[in-house]
């Protein structure tokens, strides 16, 4: 089934009870997400919502328009470890100081991804600068886990059309986040990984 989702103020929660038909069908859903990826009770309902939405829509970034910054970061990580990675999320580095979005580590590799949560497009300088600094965060998270594992920094766009490579960073669209966590390997010479 595939769910129109609204670009309005609308919460996650409202637009999933009107495609459910009743806020007792959604509850019910979300309960269902919150047990199926094992996750912590009491997660955040807006998060649950949009698990759900993201679940019976194919528009993953117009599920993500419903939610803030920080629930969108939520998000990206809950659909990560639905893909079946280990994730760990606001990764603080220190000396120098850094912070990462979203670690997911599979048996083979670990992603370094910062997400984006853009309202309209950056400029060729201005993510040329966020690819270079996404590359030095996931260098210092390498050097700092003491990991052998391969490890590849990824920008993750809400907006972007297709998955494309900027100074070996992935810089990956939401729409997209599904077949690129399904097809990339430590053997792709598409990117560069530290």
């Amino acid at each position: 089934m595939d769910v129109p989702v609204p670009e309005s103020e609308q919460s996650p929660e409202s637009v999933l009870a009107k495609a459910l038909g009743s806020d007792s069908a959604a509850d019910d859903a979300m309960r269902e997400v919150e047990t199926a990826f094992d996750l912590a009770p009491g997660s955040p309902r807006n998060v649950l919502a949009a698990m759900v939405l993201a679940r019976i829509s194919s528009d993953l970034a117009a599920v993500a328009r419903l939610l803030g910054w920080n629930e969108f970061e939520d998000f990206c990580a809950s659909v990560i470890a639905a893909a079946g990675y280990h994730v760990r999320v606001n990764v603080r580095l220190k000396k120098p100081t850094r912070q990462i979005d979203i670690v997911a580590e599979s048996p083979s590799m670990v992603i370094a991804i910062d997400c984006k949560h853009w309202k309209r497009t950056l400029g060729e300088a201005g993510l040329l600068a966020l690819a270079a600094a996404q590359q030095e965060r996931t260098r210092l998270l390498k050097r700092y886990s003491g990991s052998d594992k391969d490890h590849l920094p990824v920008v993750l766009t809400m907006l972007d059309s297709e998955v494309r490579e900027v100074m070996g960073v992935a810089v990956v669209p939401l729409g997209a986040l599904r077949d690129f966590l399904a097809s990339i390997s430590r053997f792709d010479d598409n990117f560069e990984f530290v």
